[in-house]
């Protein structure tokens, strides 16, 4: 990515702060207070002073010494190990994705549809080149981390054994590639030649259309790999890469600018089926786009080294474009594309087609649901006094003690992007304050001291929102001094500190119930995005001046299903709000 992205950004941003050792552990006493009893906490409280006795300052000190070290943030190697390697599928894990509300679209076909984006990523792509894209900013006109961006173009996360590896291909303005799936079956289209012109939408449009009427369609799709757990992936792409015709045709894939999937009239586009798929989809593949039979799109995004906001911003501007007129040249163009031909035999054949049942096994495991609450939205919100995002993180807490009669951790994303190289941090957003409060109004109490412990739940959001976005917060950091435990001789060097991190009591907070998200881009969509427990749930929110926006995604073996915790939310954001109003007329 060029200078205006990177080195410039990295001249105006600050850089990430490394949060005190005890500063951090003092906030873990404290935000894990509310899910473990008085036995529990005295427990954790033995180890945790074990730990910041005896190996706590030696791996902080490590740590220390990596972010005196780099001039960039100090969080991205710590990330991306991680990350890499995670071994469960990854559209089950990490992957999200986003469907586009049809009002939102203009009236054109699948193959005219599927052109115009195809040439909007490669407009868009050229722009970042050439740094004509402005850079972000926030409310306040201060920019924001762009880092990111470079990965959405040309990568694939490729599966290795215990850990996966980031296939970059260098940028070019010339001779670049996208990927074409149509019926099992994987094309190479061009999409920039050799004088660094996109593509015409007549040249494209015509090579579709010959991808579709194709009669000689592969049987077995190679791209099924990508959505087994990633050790099994690993081996299946090494079968496949033995054949050197087979290599030649991965190295085109990873480097093609992002894929296409084409769906016939048999297959809709859902926000479940844009993540998960199953059939003709690369999960590893950074960017992808599927355009269904009746011109309706979905985007799906591997999540490793970008940033949710970046990719709604991104299909935001590509859908936005759809609607410009053809220019004097889009009439013109041959269409150049090429079938890649695979040489597969018996035990890769049975491989693959074992790969796709797992997949489409995985499909049928998440149910989701989305609605939007039209009885308020931030305008009547604030008129009450009342923070919005304090307000739904409170009826989240509520939502969940009602489907659970206990405390879980309910963790808020917050982006980092005000410092270069910039992600999201998660928070457990249920603090005392808030318990209290909920003890109180799950009891029947609607009083004045009610309203007051509810206030103080407001406030205690508002300041650990704000202690997090300052880079304080606990989760990233816990997360690499444990893995510089592991770097620096595990367990048998760090005895306190693997009694630490592997200490029930510690997991039992760090692990969520309920991931969500507040996305505040104004993009008609439906998100969606996979829990990140076995028995959790993942939840996305919109605010809007006079309403809300929800969806919920749960696993089927959930107690709840999608709906019901949809309808159980739901609910506790109109006894809330209906509560507040009355209270505030009072």
């Amino acid at each position: 990515m060029s200078e205006k992205y990177t080195l410039d950004l990295l001249r105006s941003l600050p850089k990430q702060p490394l949060p005190k050792l005890e500063e951090t552990l003092a906030l873990l006493t404290e935000w894990s207070q509310p899910f473990l009893g008085v036995s529990e906490q005295k427990k954790l409280a033995d180890q945790t002073a074990a730990f910041k006795k005896d190996d706590g300052p030696a791996l902080q000190a490590l740590l220390k010494q990596r972010w005196t070290e780099t001039n960039a943030n100090w969080l991205v190697p710590f990330w991306r190990q991680q990350t890499l390697m995670t071994r469960t599928p990854l559209q089950a894990t990490s992957n999200f994705a986003l469907t586009v509300e049809p009002a939102r679209l203009p009236n054109l076909d699948q193959v005219t549809m599927a052109a115009k984006l195809l040439q909007n990523f490669a407009d868009e792509y050229l722009a970042y080149i050439a740094e004509e894209v402005p850079v972000d900013t926030d409310e306040t006109s201060k920019p924001l981390d762009m880092s990111s961006y470079q990965y959405f173009f040309r990568t694939q996360r490729h599966p290795g054994i215990g850990r996966d590896h980031l296939q970059m291909t260098r940028q070019a303005t010339k001779n670049v590639e996208a990927t074409v799936i149509y019926h099992h079956t994987l094309y190479q289209i061009r999409l920039i030649d050799h004088a660094g012109r996109v593509s015409t939408l007549h040249s494209l449009t015509e090579a579709l259309n010959q991808i579709i009427e194709n009669p000689d369609t592969d049987t077995f799709f190679v791209g099924s790999y990508t959505g087994l757990p990633r050790n099994e992936a690993a081996k299946l792409r090494q079968l496949l890469a033995i054949s050197e015709r087979n290599q030649a045709n991965l190295r085109r894939v990873s480097g093609s600018l992002l894929v296409l999937t084409l769906l016939d009239s048999s297959q809709a586009i859902t926000a479940p089926s844009a993540l998960l798929g199953p059939l003709d989809r690369l999960f590893d593949k950074t960017t992808q786009v599927i355009v269904a039979s009746d011109g309706q799109i979905g985007f799906a995004f591997e999540h490793s080294q970008i940033n949710v906001q970046p990719a709604i911003s991104l299909a935001d501007k590509v859908v936005n474009h759809l609607s410009q007129p053809a220019d004097q040249w889009d009439s013109k163009g041959k269409p150049h594309f090429q079938q890649l031909d695979w040489q597969l035999d018996h035990d890769i054949k049975e491989a693959l087609a074992a790969a796709e049942n797992q997949n489409v096994q995985l499909a049928d495991q998440l149910t989701f649901a989305s609605t939007t609450e039209m009885a308020f939205g931030t305008q009547q919100l604030q008129k009450l006094g009342v923070d919005p995002d304090a307000f739904i993180q409170i009826a989240l807490a509520l939502t969940e003690y009602h489907t659970t009669g206990e405390w879980r951790t309910v963790a808020e994303s917050a982006s980092l992007r005000q410092f270069y190289q910039g992600r999201a941090e998660k928070f457990s957003s249920i603090s005392q304050a808030s318990k209290q409060f909920m003890s109180a109004f799950t009891a029947g109490q609607r009083d004045a001291a009610t309203k007051q412990l509810f206030d103080h739940a407001l406030h205690a959001h508002q300041d650990r929102l704000k202690n997090v976005q300052k880079g304080l917060g606990i989760d990233s950091h816990l997360a690499s001094l444990k893995l510089l435990m592991a770097q620096y001789g595990g367990p048998s060097v760090f005895p306190a500190a693997a009694t630490f991190f592997q200490s029930p009591f510690l997991t039992k907070f760090l692990t969520d119930y309920f991931s969500t998200i507040n996305l505040s881009e104004q993009l008609d969509f439906n998100f969606i995005f996979p829990p990140t427990s076995p028995n959790g749930y993942a939840i996305s929110y919109k605010l809007y001046p006079d309403q809300v926006a929800l969806a919920v995604s749960a696993w089927t073996a959930n107690a709840f299903e999608a709906d019901e915790l949809l309808t159980d939310f739901k609910d506790s954001l109109d006894t809330l709000f209906a509560w507040l109003a009355a209270f505030e007329n009072d």
